[in-house]
């Protein structure tokens, strides 16, 4: 046992060791960051390839530039949602078919196709 006052005298193994487990704790942190942008990103893509569809599926009908309406997705590409999506609409404009898909979390993709 140390008395009062004794000071503990940090060795080379000691700092050494005390290095490495700091490298692994940062590695492991932007190892995570990466993986939940990586599983935002591939999500995403998945939800704004379905907006494209219905976008161009709406289109194909050839909307007439006087009316504006809107409808649900599932209208215009029979189907499930993508499983991330939890609200999808349509709304035409101008001849422009605008597409707004939300998603967890409070956001939402927004595509726009003219033709």
């Amino acid at each position: 046992m140390r008395g009062d006052g004794e000071l503990r005298e940090v060795t080379p193994e000691m700092r050494a060791r005390s290095v490495r487990t700091f490298v692994v704790v940062l590695v492991v942190f932007f190892a995570l960051v990466g993986v939940v942008v990586a599983t935002l990103a591939w999500q995403g893509r998945g939800v704004r390839d379905y907006a494209a569809r219905v976008a161009d599926a709406v289109l194909a009908g050839k909307p007439s530039p006087n009316v504006g309406f809107t409808q649900a997705c599932v209208d215009a590409v029979p189907g499930p949602l993508p499983a991330q999506a939890q609200s999808c609409e349509v709304r035409v404009e101008d001849g422009a078919a605008r597409v707004t898909v939300g998603v967890q979390g409070g956001r939402s993709y927004v595509i726009e196709r003219r033709p």
